[in-house]
């Protein structure tokens, strides 16, 4: 038929119509993939603030505005055909009205997912209020397309218009419900977020075709023969919106897989986390429920077979020290990254910390491997505060426990590796098996790699709590989340193959390691000082669990310690518990005031008993020795009195206290004195780093360059203020201050440039007197700093005032001189000293003894632990 007879046969009247079932099924799809990228996108919405959530907000809206309901309308329309198909009689539309039809949805949803939120925790009438809103979206874009069409009029019949309507809301509540509870939940799997886009793009559908079926087309004109171009670009619109939602998909597929194969291979690399907890204790975690992480080498040459990489390692003890003290290593940062730029690699790399060759090509060690082991640390710890949008200074404090991870437990042997790809650090996402086919056995060479037989990995972790909301605020802006640990545990722990089956428990703890719970009160406690000799070598103590920087202990009702509580306690000395509590009872010649204390020290031995749960404290023997360990005080770090029991357990006991842990003698001394040696590392700093950077700084051909950064790194002169933000943590000039000493003595510090500038005084000798007649330490002068790489020489004077009864100190021995100078009474017996003894300065009037002692580094400070040992080793 023509044209004209169509007009006028159907003129006025409503026009058959018929369906096409494959465009309805290709309407169904093109929804659906919209739907699925648009809970794509506000799956990784993570706050109300930041551009990136801004521009997750504005995509979402298109795909599912644009995509899921206007796409899906239109292609839905195709498959309407009118008069049997006659193309004169077919649909057509108003390009002004299809314009708004596509930006009136757009619009609502913004509302609706602004309503909606991104809170973890699900508010229903949020909820409600946001698929009343898409619902209203879904049914205004219908009837605002239908209203673009040209040569029809639509008929209506009330009862489809309410139950699209109905259909709409009711399936987009129940699909909103079902994403938002289920990523609440941390439990939005890729199948999941399937399930709630089929619902919400059957929404979209349901309702189409629900009003579609319910609506008649009364024939106003025929088509223009000039519509034909337009309805096809609007297809060929349609056609590219898809794509672009089919992409967005494909995107977060290929990001979702590549985020799982890089959590995969860093299982097997040793590697460096950020745990961040805000105040309510929960973690920050991207969107798919992982932590920020980065690699820090591919694995440990050991130097020996007793050699692993723990926390008992010097190499942990240096980087657990300089977490703490980020404010002076940030500075060296710059350096660190040239001189690992200049070390030999397999390849290059954007990233100079990847594929350094570590092992030569004859199977030896690189030279400075420690130096470049912590290097490496320090850059992982720079990339992911520069990550997390951080300084440096406050990305957090090391974990004092490092976690296995990979497939497997137990240790492997050394392996067979060509000398080209031997001790390769690996890049994120890198293949780490580069033709492993070789003949070099790196065993016969001495060095070994602490790897296991799948690739076994470690896991250190840098704790950082937030201090406020605004801050918890700002990392939510930069595209991250907050979780509860509960929820995302299992999750962090299958991703990096974490071999814990307490990860959660753990997680705890490291919610509150910084906090001053982890930490003794003031007073007097009871403490228990067991250690045993480990399989390997050295020893290790037992400690509370979640706080291996403290003893077991218990607090007594008393503030301070008499000389009578110290009189009692001598009567048992070495004494087995067990037996206490018989000797109080029977002892009738005691004071009122001593059975109070007899009586308060046998109900804290009981309860310090039943805490431990260990039946090997019933071996323990009491020490008449009170000792001084750190506390929490008013004013920072105190110290407090603790009563010691000690015991040496046997190598082949097994621990079953529930409370208690073993941990390396030598790492635990170190937390006990860390306050005291932090002068001491700076000084290893120095040492270690200086000339390194002085060297990268020359390699770069600029004379210039090298003065300018050593001023800016030396850590004990005064120097200009940086210029850029400012940095929490402790200063370096302050390092060459006065030490923080007890309040019971009158011991005092200063650090002494033996080789001053020549404009500078010399600090006077001990030998000039005063006013006063004693040598008073005093602060250096200002002065120009020098670079690093050159001598840097240090004298430490402490001056001790003690009664002539008193025992002698114990003296660390090491590479450094240090002169402590003892004032007694002249009638008084010198105690013994280790190293050259300056005997009697007559114009002081009192025995002077300059005992000149060497330290061994930070870790060889005299603490209540060396006490301690000392007596619980010799009493065997």
């Amino acid at each position: 038929m023509s044209a004209q007879d169509l007009l006028r046969e159907y003129q006025g009247h409503i026009v058959p119509q018929s369906y096409n079932a494959g465009f309805v099924a290709l309407s169904y799809v093109v929804s659906l993939v919209g739907a699925g990228s648009t809970l794509e996108l506000i799956n990784r919405r993570t706050g109300l603030r930041g551009l990136f959530n801004h521009l997750l907000l504005m995509s979402s809206a298109v795909t599912m505005g644009g995509v899921s309901i206007w796409c899906m309308h239109f292609i839905g329309n195709r498959a309407i055909d009118l008069a049997n198909g006659e193309p004169e009689m077919q649909v057509a539309y108003s390009s002004g009205f299809t314009a708004v039809s596509f930006f009136v949805p757009i619009l609502v949803l913004l509302t609706a997912f602004i309503a909606v939120g991104t809170n973890n925790t699900v508010s229903w009438w949020r909820l409600i209020s946001g698929g009343v809103l898409c619902g209203t979206a879904v049914c205004g874009m219908h009837y605002l397309g239908n209203a673009s069409i040209d040569n029809y009029t639509c008929v209506y019949r009330p009862a489809y218009v309410v139950g699209s309507s109905i259909i709409a809301v009711v399936a987009s509540n129940v699909a909103l419900a079902m994403f938002f509870v289920f990523r609440a939940m941390w439990a939005n799997s890729w199948w999941k977020r399937v399930i709630s886009a089929v619902v919400l793009a059957g929404a979209v559908s349901g309702m189409h075709w629900c009003a579609a079926v319910g609506t008649r087309y009364r024939l106003v004109k025929i088509k223009p023969e000039g519509n034909e171009p337009s309805r096809t670009a609007t297809v060929v619109v349609v056609i590219c919106l898809s794509l672009g939602a089919c992409f967005i998909i494909a995107v977060s597929a290929i990001l979702r897989a590549r985020n799982m194969r890089r959590s995969a291979l860093r299982a097997q690399q040793i590697t460096l986390a950020a745990a961040v907890f805000d105040k309510s204790g929960r973690i920050l975690v991207d969107p798919d429920g992982y932590i920020p992480s980065t690699v820090v080498t591919d694995s440990f040459l050991e130097k020996n077979t007793k050699e692993g990489f723990s926390i008992g390692h010097p190499l942990f003890h240096w980087m657990f020290q300089a977490s703490r003290n980020w404010g002076m290593i940030s500075s060296l940062v710059g350096g660190m990254k040239q001189h690992i730029s200049q070390l030999p690699h397999t390849r290059t790399h954007k990233d100079g910390r990847h594929g350094i060759q570590l092992v030569s090509e004859h199977g030896e060690m690189i030279e400075g491997y420690d130096m470049i082991f912590r290097e490496l640390f320090c850059l992982a710890a720079a990339a992911l505060a520069d990550r997390l949008r951080e300084d440096l200074a406050s990305i957090g404090v090391l974990w004092d426990e490092i976690l296995p991870t990979g497939a497997n437990g137990r240790r492997a042997r050394p392996q067979l590796r060509k000398p080209s790809s031997a001790g390769v650090i690996t890049s994120d996402g890198s293949d780490v098996n580069e033709d492993s086919h070789g003949s070099l056995d790196l065993a016969e060479k001495g060095v070994g790699a602490w790897q296991q037989a799948y690739g076994r990995g470690s896991l250190m972790f840098l704790v950082h709590r937030t201090e406020s909301d605004r801050d918890s605020e700002r990392f939510v802006s930069a595209g991250y989340r907050f979780a509860e640990l509960h929820q995302v545990s299992d999750i962090i722990r299958s991703s990096m193959q974490i071999q814990s089956h307490e990860f959660e428990t753990k997680l705890r703890d490291m919610s509150t390691y910084t906090g001053e719970q982890n930490q003794n009160l003031p007073g007097v406690h009871l403490g228990f000082f067991a250690i045993r000799a480990r399989v390997s070598s050295g020893f290790e103590v037992l400690v509370k669990k979640g706080a291996r920087n403290l003893l077991p202990t218990m607090p007594l009702s008393l503030k301070s310690l008499e000389d009578w509580h110290m009189h009692y306690l001598a009567k048992f000395d070495n004494m087995p518990l067990s037996k206490i509590a018989q000797r109080c009872k029977e002892d009738s010649q005691r004071s009122t005031r001593e059975a109070e204390f007899a009586g308060q020290l046998t109900e804290t031995i009981e309860s310090l008993r039943e805490w431990i749960q260990e039946p090997l404290f019933d071996d323990a023997v009491l020490t008449s020795t009170t000792v001084r360990v750190p506390c929490r005080g008013e004013e920072g770090r105190a110290e407090a009195t603790m009563i010691a029991m000690r015991l040496v357990i046997p190598i082949h006991s097994v621990l079953t206290s529930p409370n208690c842990e073993f941990v390396p003698l030598g790492f635990f001394k170190m937390r006990q004195v860390s306050e005291q040696f932090y002068q001491e590392f700076a000084r290893g700093v120095h040492r270690e780093f200086g000339h390194v950077v002085k060297t990268a700084d020359r390699r770069e051909g600029s004379p210039d360059s090298g003065a300018g950064l050593s001023s800016n790194l030396w850590p004990f002169g005064r120097s200009d203020p940086p210029k850029g933000p400012r940095r929490k943590g402790k200063s370096m000039p302050n390092i060459a201050g006065r030490r923080i000493s007890s309040p019971d003595s009158t011991r005092s510090s200063s650090t002494i440039n033996l080789c001053p500038p020549t404009d500078v005084n010399r600090t006077r000798s001990i030998d000039s007197t005063d006013g006063s007649g004693t040598y008073q330490a005093r602060d250096e002068p200002s002065q120009t700093a020098p670079s690093y790489g050159g001598i840097m020489v240090f004298q430490e004077i402490t001056i001790d005032v003690e009664e002539g009864k008193e025992a002698g100190r114990i003296q660390s021995k090491g590479s450094e001189s240090s002169d402590t100078i003892t004032l007694e009474k002249t009638n008084s017996a010198t105690s013994p000293a280790a190293g050259i003894e300056l005997q009697s300065m007559g114009h002081i009037g009192t025995n002077v003894q300059a005992d000149v002692g060497s330290r061994n580094g930070p870790g060889h400070f005299a603490s209540f632990v060396d006490v301690l040992f000392a007596e619980t080793v010799e009493s065997r």
